[in-house]
């Protein structure tokens, strides 16, 4: 087994690292220990070699650090298991576990293939975005410290002030829109259910155009958002494909919680492309 911990002060982290260490110890198993650095080649490199043979990779963090072990181990036989010990842990949301089960899921015979997401160059698991939700992510990425929160904050702030983008719509030209999410999850923002009806295990992603370029309609997506009615809008435009376009130049690409590149972007689904240990 492999466990891959984001280093951290956070109760939580420290918390999942002393149970692993002791159940460990009573299950007199081999383990190896991977810290990432905030090196995104690197971490993925190393986490890679480490994974060879390896029959699970427990993943102590957030959605970027589940992001980071995704694009490591993503083609390789082992499995991962999830402590989550982020801020937002979207990913983790749509299963429904209680703390103690997903202690549980690590040392469960019981595993589920997923799919995966590849936006250019990089794999995602649970979304990625354009527009709004990569100006969110870069608003939080600067805070210093941040809680579940920030994210509602961050989101409340820029609906003011933020610009629309062009992006080509479903409708096959160019228009302006608040954000374009794809997604393989359910979660994003820590909690906000921005694509419920979204499956991991369909094959296919689910393309989320917001075509809402007022106060007032951006708005009335957050509050119906919160209750997972938004898809009911006229403005918003769903879609579900194996393979995405973007060919906007130069808007920042957000993939499970991280600013990982601008467009122009190719988007796939990788269906049941990596396992995880369920109960």
């Amino acid at each position: 087994m492999l466990v891959v911990v984001k280093p951290s002060a956070a109760v939580s982290t420290q918390r999942h690292v002393d149970w692993v260490k002791k159940q460990i110890q009573c299950k007199k198993m081999t383990c190896d220990w991977f810290f990432t650095t905030g090196n995104f080649i690197n971490d993925v490199k190393n986490i890679r070699q480490f994974s060879q043979g390896q029959d699970v990779v427990v993943v102590i963090g957030g959605d970027g650090t589940l992001h980071l072990v995704i694009n490591g181990i993503v083609g390789l036989t082992c499995r991962f298991a999830l402590l989550p010990a982020g801020t937002g842990n979207d990913f983790a949301r749509q299963f429904g576990y209680s703390l103690s089960q997903w202690r549980q899921s690590i040392f469960s015979t019981k595993y589920s293939a997923i799919d995966v997401g590849k936006v250019n160059s990089r794999y995602f698991v649970n979304m990625m975005g354009v527009g709004f939700s990569a100006k969110v992510v870069r608003s939080i990425k600067s805070q210093s410290k941040r809680n579940k929160l920030s994210y509602v904050w961050a989101g409340l702030l820029n609906l003011v002030s933020y610009q629309s983008v062009k992006v080509a719509s479903s409708l096959g030209h160019p228009t302006p829109m608040m954000m374009m999410l794809i997604a393989n999850g359910r979660y994003f923002a820590a909690g906000l259910p921005c694509a419920p009806s979204a499956d991991a295990q369909s094959g296919t992603l689910t393309c989320l155009e917001f075509h809402a370029d007022s106060l007032i309609t951006r708005l009335m997506t957050f509050l119906l958002m919160l209750f997972a009615q938004h898809e009911r809008l006229s403005i918003v435009h769903k879609t579900e494909s194996q393979q995405f376009s973007i060919d906007a130049v130069g808007l920042d690409i957000e993939a499970d919680g991280e600013i990982i590149g601008e467009t122009p972007a190719h988007v796939s689904c990788f269906p049941k492309a990596i396992e995880i240990c369920i109960l």
